[in-house]
């Protein structure tokens, strides 16, 4: 089973943005020097977003039980708060409220108890240093959780629910890509007060619960000022070449959005269909003159083959985070590297390896003419998560090639290479070959790069596809 969810849900997209550009100005008629731009103001209401997973280290005190339910789970929510900005320190109050989602699997043993996560809610004051668009944060405050409980003891069978509250600390990294949007990513851990089931004998639930989230907010008042603001007027309808190139390479200066769909067909015992939707949101961040940090994120939404039953599992898979350092001003061979980890976020046992998975990435590529070249790598151990499941070793390459023509036309071919270290000899690779085409196009003044290309398992595990259409669709947003 975990074969085939490994080898399905590794789908990484291809994800980019463009150098910034500018023309020279006319010769004025004194010389004044070059104002720079004011920093971020990080000041005033903002509401926003945020999604990603949770795991506890709590247990319950029954000896011989075989599961603890809420061991890993997606969370997503909204948030609000305020700040006020002194300087180079900022001080604010933050609120997040997230619904929880965790599914147990049917075991041939019998579970005589375990706990869901339903929602969980925090208040939390916010301390942080600011340097122009980058705002480094810690939290500390308090939290509720809603919890839903099950106990099948010999003569005592009951199902109750508990609102219990406990301490937050938490920190992160939060940048102002644009003048009214930042984005954000943060670690929170909540210690939860027990919880003692009104059974005798009584069972106790001891638990705390670890979160690492991804967020977006949207500021009230402005980070930059009017005069400030990049232009958006003007340009050609038809996107350059260098637009094309851009969306083609991971680590460019360009925030885009792609959506993703994988169909992997005849999966599983089966023979059904297996579909992994990426949303694959990337935010490139400025940390000097010389040196960027790209942000790439894949939430995969997952119909998982069932590989004991002719069904498919739905839901939200483990989220995926790569942060990639890249120097602002490469020569021919552009490159980054950085850290990537997986949270287990999945909503059920089938659709994740219930793991929290760490390692290293890399990208390289060059541009030569009309082509596009390059790799992503990585891999990740796990490192953490349900002790039941089994750990976690895994390889992916995607090697990309694409050839530009006229009118935004592309020719396209980024199969993604797998390999499982901790399988059987014959059943670690997945090694696709195929190709496809794509454009880069406007929609009204909105730049869209639209792709769709099939993939055939040359090498593959037992069990898993042998064939996949992929087929994307990004926006873009360049700086002007």
């Amino acid at each position: 089973m975990q074969k085939i969810v490994l080898a399905g849900i590794a789908a990484a997209g291809l994800l980019s943005g463009p150098a910034l550009a500018s023309d020279l100005p006319a010769k004025p008629p004194l010389y004044k020097a070059p104002i720079a731009a004011p920093p971020y103001n990080w000041s005033g209401l903002y509401v926003g977003a945020n999604f990603g997973g949770g795991w506890s280290n709590g247990s319950l005190n029954i000896p011989g039980n075989n599961l603890y339910g809420g061991l890993s789970e997606f969370i997503g929510g909204v948030q609000a708060g305020y700040n006020f900005q002194a300087g180079h320190f900022l001080f604010g109050v933050e609120g997040d409220f997230d619904g929880a989602s965790f599914s147990h699997p049917a075991l041939s043993t019998p579970t005589l108890g375990y706990v869901d996560q339903r929602w969980i809610g925090t208040v939390a004051g916010r301390v942080g240093l600011v340097n122009d668009r980058w705002l480094v944060f810690a939290k500390l405050g308090g939290g509720w959780v809603h919890s839903n409980a099950t106990l099948n003891l010999p003569g005592i069978v009951w199902n109750g629910s508990n609102t219990s509250s406990g301490w937050l600390v938490g920190g992160g990294l939060e940048y102002g890509f644009k003048s009214h949007w930042t984005v954000k990513l943060e670690y929170d851990y909540l210690g939860l007060s027990n919880w003692n089931s009104p059974t005798v004998p009584s069972v106790a639930l001891n638990r705390d619960l670890q979160m690492v989230k991804a967020g977006i907010n949207y500021k009230f008042q402005s980070g930059v000022s009017a005069a400030a603001e990049p232009s958006t007027a003007g340009g050609s309808h038809e996107p350059s070449e260098d637009l094309q190139k851009a969306s083609q390479n991971p680590i460019a200066d360009l925030v885009s959005v792609p959506f993703q769909s994988n169909t992997n067909f005849n999966a599983g015992p089966f023979n059904r269909t297996q579909e992994v939707f990426n949303i694959q949101p990337v935010v490139p961040m400025h940390l000097s003159d010389d040196w960027n940090l790209i942000s790439r994120t894949i939430i995969p939404l997952v119909s998982q083959p069932n590989p004991f039953f002719d069904s498919n599992t739905n839901g939200i898979g483990d989220i995926t985070q790569s942060l990639f350092f890249s120097p602002t001003h490469p020569g021919k061979l552009i490159w980054g590297v950085g850290p990537v980890f997986t949270v287990p976020s999945a909503n059920d046992p089938f659709l994740g390896t219930g793991k929290f998975l760490f390692g290293p990435t890399a990208v390289f590529l060059t541009t030569p003419g009309h082509w596009v070249i390059g790799v992503l790598l990585n891999n990740q151990w796990s490192i953490g998560g349900n002790p039941l499941r089994p750990p976690v070793n895994t390889f992916l390459a995607q090697p990309f090639l694409n050839y530009n023509m006229a009118h935004g036309w592309y020719l396209t071919t980024a199969p993604i290479i797998t390999s499982n270290w901790l399988a059987p000899s014959g059943e670690q690779w997945t090694v696709p070959v195929g190709g496809g085409f794509g454009r880069v196009f406007r929609m009204g003044d909105q730049p869209v790069n639209a792709s769709i290309a099939a993939y055939y398992n040359a090498i593959r595990p037992t069990g898993t596809p042998a064939w996949q259409l992929r087929a994307s669709i990004a926006l873009l947003f360049p700086v002007k």
